[in-house]
């Protein structure tokens, strides 16, 4: 039976065990267009993660690659998204379930967009596989084993033809690697909860992860906010 998919990365717990998330507001730019990949557009939901630019504003985290280390300015994450208490829309502010791309406010900081994002430092968060794993990850023990491997970012947008066009992050599952040398932005630390039945032999098996690349230094660099 296939898994339901859940959206994004789901908060778990801190590292003290806590289950209420720390919650920093903070602004998108006025006009900003989520860019998915290449051309592909998306708006802003809960669950999506985002990094901090040097204007200020949170964007939607940039993906990881298999080619290099993941360790680009806009592959490292600050947070993930927890809500919108506002946003202009229809000329009137309200909080809102997700960001509509290109949502301009001008000049008029009053009407600014803002969100609300938990931190990842020293969190766990859940995120669903994109795509059934190979004849060695089709087991819950062969996905145990998995443990401590790093693994990117990968996106694959829903509801691409609806009003609510989604980027829909997932964690790419044929970039699994236990190697030393490799840099991902996710480190596995765990399986889903047995209690919820997982099929392990097709996609959205639920794993937790922690950011391996973040944000996480209050400092200026001379390749950007926390850049290498």
């Amino acid at each position: 039976m296939p898994n339901s998919h859940r959206y994004g990365f789901r908060f778990v717990k801190n590292r003290w065990g806590g289950d209420t998330p720390e919650i920093v507001l903070g602004k998108v730019i006025s006009g900003y267009t989520p860019n998915v990949t290449g051309a592909t557009t998306a708006n802003l939901n809960i669950g999506d993660p985002v990094y901090y630019d040097d204007l200020g504003n949170f964007n939607l985290l940039a993906p990881g690659t298999t080619t290099t280390a993941d360790n680009q300015v806009t592959q490292r994450a600050y947070g993930v998204i927890a809500g919108f208490p506002q946003v202009l829309i229809n000329g009137a502010l309200r909080p809102s379930s997700f960001y509509p791309a290109g949502t301009v406010y001008g000049s008029n900081y009053n009407n600014r967009t803002v969100v609300a994002v938990i931190p990842v430092a020293g969190c766990v968060f859940e995120v669903d596989t994109d795509a059934a794993g190979s004849s060695s990850q089709d087991t819950r023990a062969e996905f145990e084993g998995l443990v401590g491997g790093c693994a990117a970012v990968v996106y694959s947008q829903i509801n691409t033809t609806g009003t609510n066009p989604k980027a829909n992050p997932m964690l790419d599952v044929s970039d699994i690697t236990q190697a030393v040398a490799d840099f991902r932005q996710l480190r596995i630390v765990g399986v889903g909860n047995l209690s919820d039945n997982i099929d392990y032999t097709t996609t959205n098996v639920p794993l937790q992860v922690v950011f391996n690349l973040l944000q996480n230094s209050p400092w200026r660099t001379t390749a950007g906010f926390d850049g290498s």
